[in-house]
């Protein structure tokens, strides 16, 4: 077959999608003619189709070479270069383009796209303005240049008059406030890649359950989306689908090598599903791409807490902390850290959240730990007991299971089912209340965690829940309440001095936990924890002054760092 015919046919078949065979006579024709401008710009464009950009920029500067002139092929080489994040050489390839044909609409317009990923608004203004004067009705730059002027009128009357535009459509979406951009799509629910890919974001909002569907088909129309192999990727981690989400993130960084969200993802998962060491490769690479990124900074030292490489943890998290005060998460994981780092050298971990304090001296998560590391009480003990108890509330009872807290069960075979009204302090996330509930009972729960007490709700236990200080509550209400029993679950180990707390009780049936202390300790102490051992002798001693029956049972409260953590349950009428 001819060298024309062979043209002819591959160009059909590119045309009509089937890439594989027109890169097959393509790749026949450059075996001959190498140097073929025409054949090296087509294998860039095939290229460019699949969304391999590197790729099709190496096929579309050979052309270049053997056809300097060409104004069409620089236009190509500006497309891919954009879209391989190289968008200064893609505005070299654009400005050629115009210098060798200064009237071709669609350079200025996706010149002026670059301008605006750049942020340089007035140069994208200028070129979409100059696309309108070559063409007054040439659509696409006017849809471009509306969105960028925040013209939704503009938008509004595109999509009157033709109800199938896509692009205006989608521009508007972006436009309105996510709530009505949602409901406009659903009315316009195309099958096209932005519609389905904008849909699938708004969807995580307003129906998580939906969004999967959507990426998914954004995905089926663009086999070469980074976001929607990244959205799949999550989902996928959420399932703890560890080999798909594998694929679906390596694709991404293979389509976008430098694609942050791709790496931080993959990051995750590799950490969730235990491969630590390749986890810490990941998150570095993601660090060299966004150093000013908080949550990497935190999961990376999540990553050198486990590995108890302290010191440096403490480093990220601190650099996490110092981009993004607000978030508790990172405060927390400082605290742990240092207690962790307590245990290796108490000197260093000292000094460190002695400097913690001095910086931020009305953080409650930065006081508490200076005090509980010298062995002293904070000012903010409550509050931080709080927001801790707030941010715990999410894995609370996945993390009981895992150190093995059996404490509401145990209380419950003490005790027996109780008739009339049980109060239960420091309630948590209800677990009490699971333990006790019966047709015949009445049970209050409080606490000062707010998320701890919507768990609580959720379980349909309690006839009543108080977010409130629990001596406040008892010095209150109890009286009026007379309940049938007391129940304090791993609770007083929050609080130094019991005795208030106590006689507040008395005379009503109470059972209580507390950590065991050494017996050289006279009364309470304060670990690097935060939370208070007592000595059971002494505990007896004050509660022989308000009660006449006191039961003592020995109990492992938890396991810590692989060991027992020893208590003892108090049974007091």
């Amino acid at each position: 077959m001819g060298y024309d015919l062979l043209f002819q046919q591959a160009v059909k078949l590119h045309e009509a999608g089937e890439l594989d065979k027109a890169e097959n006579i393509y790749r026949q024709i450059l075996e001959t003619a190498p140097d073929n401008a025409d054949i090296l710009n087509l294998m860039g464009m095939i290229a460019q189709a699949r969304g391999i950009h590197d790729q099709a920029c190496n096929w579309f500067y050979k052309a270049s070479r053997q056809a300097p002139s060409s104004a069409h092929i620089y236009f190509n080489l500006g497309l891919s270069l954009f879209n391989d994040n190289k968008p200064i050489e893609a505005i070299a390839a654009y400005q050629k383009s115009i210098t060798l044909q200064s009237d071709i609409k669609e350079t200025y317009n996706y010149l002026a796209e670059v301008y605006r990923a750049l942020g340089e608004t007035e140069n994208a203004i200028s070129n979409y303005q100059k696309a309108l004067r070559l063409d007054p009705q040439y659509l696409d730059a006017k849809i471009n240049l509306a969105s960028l002027q925040k013209d939704i009128p503009t938008l509004e009357e595109i999509v009157r008059r033709d109800s199938d535009n896509v692009m205006a459509i989608y521009y508007l979406s972006r436009l309105y406030p996510d709530d009505k951009a949602y409901s406009f799509l659903l009315e316009h629910d195309f099958p096209v890649y932005d519609i389905q890919l904008r849909l699938g974001e708004l969807a995580l909002t307003f129906a998580p359950q939906k969004a999967e569907n959507y990426f998914q088909k954004a995905l089926d129309l663009n086999p070469y989306s980074v976001s929607a192999h990244i959205n799949l990727g999550n989902f996928a981690v959420q399932k703890q689908e560890w080999q798909r989400a594998e694929k679906l993130y390596k694709r991404a960084i293979e389509l976008d090598k430098n694609n942050f969200e791709a790496h931080a993802g993959y990051a995750q998962m590799l950490h969730l599903s235990g491969r630590k060491a390749e986890a810490l490769d990941e998150y570095r690479a993601a660090v060299i791409l966004n150093p000013d990124s908080p949550e990497i900074s935190n999961n990376l030292g999540l990553i050198l807490k486990d590995i108890q490489d302290y010191t440096e943890a403490l480093g990220l998290f601190f650099n996490a902390f110092s981009k993004d005060k607000t978030k508790e998460e990172y405060q927390i994981n400082i605290a742990e850290t240092l207690t962790l780092l307590y245990y290796q050298n108490p000197d260093e971990a000292k000094k460190i959240a002695a400097n913690w304090h001095k910086q931020n001296p009305d953080n409650p998560f930065a006081n508490h730990m200076n005090a509980a590391l010298n062995g002293e009480t904070s000012e903010t003990d409550q509050v931080y007991t709080q927001k801790l108890f707030d941010n715990f509330a999410d894995n609370y009872e996945l993390v009981l299971a895992n150190i093995g807290y059996r404490l509401p069960r145990e209380f419950r075979e003490i005790t027996g089912s109780v008739e009339g009204t049980i109060v239960d302090f420091g309630c948590g996330s209800g677990l009490i209340g699971v333990a006790y509930k019966t047709a015949f009972s009445n049970i209050i729960g409080v606490d000062l965690s707010e998320k701890m007490l919507a768990f609580a709700e959720e379980k349909n236990c309690y006839d009543r829940l108080v977010r409130e200080d629990i001596f406040d509550f008892a010095q209150r209400e109890l009286s009026s309440i007379r309940p049938k029993l007391i129940t304090a679950a791993d609770v007083c180990c929050y609080t130094e001095e019991l005795e208030p707390l106590l006689k507040a009780c008395a005379p009503y049936p109470l059972i209580f936990s507390i950590e065991q202390a050494s017996d050289d300790i006279k009364k309470a102490k304060l670990l690097p924890t935060g939370r208070y051992q007592h000595n059971p002798q002494y505990i007896a001693e004050l509660l022989a002054k308000y009660y006449t029956t006191i039961d003592q049972h020995p109990t492992i409260l938890r396991k810590e760092n692989g060991e027992d953590v020893k208590g003892i349950i108090f049974y007091c009428r």
